[in-house]
């Protein structure tokens, strides 16, 4: 009897939680939204790269970056190092990085708007009542958007923010203006079509899976 209670307990937790997660403003757009696996760089590119603010690209062979608050923030390419601030991205292998503060993050389309998206482990520690601290762990998911490949790249967290990041290409906006419940359900039939609402911007509002 006391486990059942604890399994019910347990169950409406989650369910409140689930329900609080849903209702947020800050961030609807959760992992798997996007297709993170999609291939969306140059293919004639084959050697990796810094892409400087300046628009130079300086290749080499192998990436390193630091940023911390004791280290240096500075990224370096073979033997060549900048300060991450010179730094607008990256490319390494088939994946290119844009430069989110001192952090570079997986960008997953591109063109007139680039899409990113960024994964951070996150640990919470809470203490009940009774003194009891309690941890709980999960991937906190943010994406990123950027029109033209110099400018800032701007947080997005729901279906109102891609709206008027598309604002001026109907089909577009006509593919986000769905409830999230239709949205998920969208998601599942085509893996890529929270992508597709971007690619369709950017395709000069044309529909890039008709």
């Amino acid at each position: 009897m006391h486990n059942t209670k604890k399994h019910v307990f347990s169950f409406c937790c989650l369910a409140a939680f689930a329900f609080f997660a849903l209702a947020s403003t800050v961030n609807k757009l959760h992992m798997g939204a996007f297709n993170y696996s999609n291939s969306v760089e140059d293919t004639s590119e084959t050697r990796s790269y810094l892409l400087l603010n300046d628009g130079t690209k300086v290749y080499g062979d192998r990436i390193v970056w630091k940023a911390g608050l004791l280290q240096k923030k500075q990224i370096k390419i073979d033997d060549q190092a900048f300060h991450s601030s010179e730094v607008t991205g990256y490319r390494s292998g088939a994946t290119f990085y844009g430069r989110v503060g001192n952090e570079f993050v997986q960008r997953i389309v591109r063109g007139k708007i680039n899409v990113y998206v960024q994964f951070t482990e996150v640990t919470n520690t809470t203490t009940d009542h009774n003194g009891f601290t309690h941890s709980y762990s999960y991937t906190r998911t943010d994406y990123y958007a950027q029109k033209g490949d110099f400018a800032p790249l701007v947080g997005f967290a729901n279906k109102t923010d891609i709206m008027r990041l598309v604002a001026g290409c109907p089909v577009a906006v006509a593919m986000a203006d769905k409830s999230y419940h239709q949205l998920s359900k969208s998601v599942r039939h085509n893996r890529n079509y929270m992508n597709e609402i971007f690619e369709t911007y950017n395709n000069d509002c044309k529909p890039v899976n008709p």
